[in-house]
């Protein structure tokens, strides 16, 4: 299979970036890019003298949606035992709820509380959300209003992964990546004005993981699937296959977001797989490293100058931070934090602030040198599956049962 890829002028024309954002907005699953990065530099970064308060505590219903953050609202979703889902609309500032639509989805516990694993994702006035059993919307952004509505099994013939589908949609251009899984759809790409599919193809299953944009120079550029049998690259032109990497785990949880840079993906799940390197420069797909060293249940972590910075955990280990070296695998240092088994990380002005599935907030150096921790708070009890979202010196936080807060960490 020949990997290199060159762009058409078509290709070009749709614009291989992410929905447009400014710098203080968190669009989708993970911030923009779906990095785990912010580049606000002006926040509270001394919780010693100034302790973050709590703004705002609302209930959203049960589940591990993140949230999206944009133009001063915030974004996430909620299920309920009566059978009903919830997609939510709130004032960043207050909580307030500016609207609030629910649908028919029939409460399932799934071996953990339940609820929505998907995020909502935000695009020129649009959200588009997936629930757990496949079904697809567009929504009005301002109002709520519906725009248009598709069902991944039933429009695709989607064969739904074993806990539901979790991935998050990916806006590419005038498109919508989905990954309804196998029956010629594994991916799909669809209209996001009005839902229309442009094509669909394959027959990988879907797991959990969500899509993501890659590019690389002299290299090819496209779309990176992590479905149940490994790191796949795609045209979102077409959907054709452009290269193709095997990571098998045991259950098809391949769930974190893949970390690339120059041509390069690092991986890391838990089922006995691990962390390992993924290399595209020389053209064709080659294993640069595997280590046992990390392991991730479904979190992801982000890449900071050359260093990866991620929580490592799954259901049978606890939580420990950890910094590895992107380009060879060693682990610089480890520490553990909170009480769980799993934890998020996201960065903001070199600093990283963690997540621990227990409940703690902590503000830690982005520094390969050593652990620092410059802050910790404990506002949340009770799970926390959900990647935290940082947008215009608010940090927001959810954790399973559906209670979401708003930390203020103006200065």
């Amino acid at each position: 299979m020949k990997c290199r890829f060159s762009l058409s002028a078509a290709l070009v024309a749709l614009s291989l970036s992410l929905p447009c954002a400014r710098a203080d907005d968190w669009p989708e699953l993970m911030g923009p890019k779906r990095r785990g990065i912010s580049l606000e530099t002006e926040w509270n970064v001394n919780w010693t003298a100034k302790e973050p308060p709590v703004a705002w505590k609302v209930q959203v219903g049960i589940g591990s949606s993140s949230i999206a953050a944009v133009n001063g609202r915030v974004y996430t979703m909620g299920g309920h035992r009566e059978g009903r889902e919830s997609v939510i609309c709130l004032d960043a500032a207050t909580g307030r709820e500016y609207w609030r639509q629910e649908y028919d989805c029939p409460f399932d516990k799934r071996m953990f509380e339940g609820g929505t694993a998907a995020t909502p994702v935000v695009d020129n006035g649009k959200v588009y959300t997936l629930s757990y059993l496949g079904a697809l919307y567009c929504w009005d952004a301002t109002t709520g209003e519906k725009v248009w509505e598709r069902n991944l099994e039933t429009d695709f013939k989607g064969v739904k992964p074993r806990w539901g589908w979790a991935g998050s949609p990916l806006v590419v251009g005038n498109m919508l990546i989905v990954e309804p899984g196998g029956n010629g759809s594994s991916v799909a790409a669809l209209d996001k004005l009005t839902g229309a599919t442009f094509w669909q193809r394959g027959s990988d299953p879907a797991a959990y993981g969500s899509p993501v944009i890659f590019s690389a120079p002299s290299l090819m550029r496209g779309v990176a699937l992590f479905n149940e049998t490994g790191l796949v690259g795609i045209n979102p032109k077409n959907g054709a296959e452009l290269f193709r990497q095997a990571w098998k785990t045991d259950f098809g949880v391949n769930a974190g977001l893949p970390l690339q840079a120059d041509g390069r993906f690092f991986l890391c799940t838990g089922y006995g797989m691990g962390a390992g390197l993924v290399d595209l420069t020389s053209g064709a797909p080659r294993l640069a490293w595997k280590s046992g060293e990390a392991t991730a249940q479904f979190q992801s972590g982000v890449l900071l100058d050359g260093n990866v910075y991620l929580v490592s955990g799954d259901s049978s280990t606890k939580s420990e931070l950890k910094c590895i070296d992107f380009a060879t695998g060693a682990v610089r240092w480890s520490e553990r934090v909170g009480t769980g088994k799993i934890g998020h990380v996201i960065a903001a002005g070199g600093r990283l602030i963690v997540t621990p599935d227990s409940g703690e907030v902590l503000l830690v150096e982005a520094s390969p040198k050593a652990y620092r921790e410059l802050g910790s708070i404990h506002p949340l009890t009770g799970k926390v599956w959900a990647a935290p979202a940082f947008s215009d010196s608010r940090l927001f936080i959810r954790n399973n049962g559906g209670t979401f807060i708003c930390l203020d960490l103006k200065p």
